[in-house]
C-alpha cells in the first residue's frame, strides 16, 4: 500500500469513528492532537483493522508505542 492510499484509509476509519472528516498529515498525532480520546482510540484501531485486513500486534499498548501517531499507522499499513 502506498502512502497516500494508507492515509486515505486512515482518514476513512476517522471519519467512521468521530462522524466527520479531519485534515491528517504524516506528522498527525492522533491522541496528542486531541482528535481521538482514549475510547475514540480503541474503536478506530478495530475500524483500522476491518478496512485494511491488518492486526496490531494483541499485547501492546497502542498509544506508547506510537500506533496513533499517521506515520507509524502508514508504516504498519505499508509493511509487506
Amino acid at each position: 500500500m502506498q502512502q497516500n492510499e494508507a492515509i486515505q484509509l486512515i482518514g476513512d476509519a476517522i471519519e467512521k469513528v468521530i462522524q466527520k472528516r479531519v485534515e491528517i498529515t504524516v506528522a498527525t498525532d492522533l491522541v496528542g492532537d486531541k482528535i481521538l480520546d482514549s475510547l475514540d482510540g480503541m474503536v478506530f484501531a478495530m475500524e483500522l483493522e476491518i478496512l485494511s485486513g491488518r492486526k496490531f500486534p494483541e499485547e501492546i499498548d497502542l498509544v506508547e508505542q506510537g500506533y496513533f501517531k499517521i506515520a507509524k499507522l502508514v508504516e504498519f499499513l505499508s509493511a509487506p
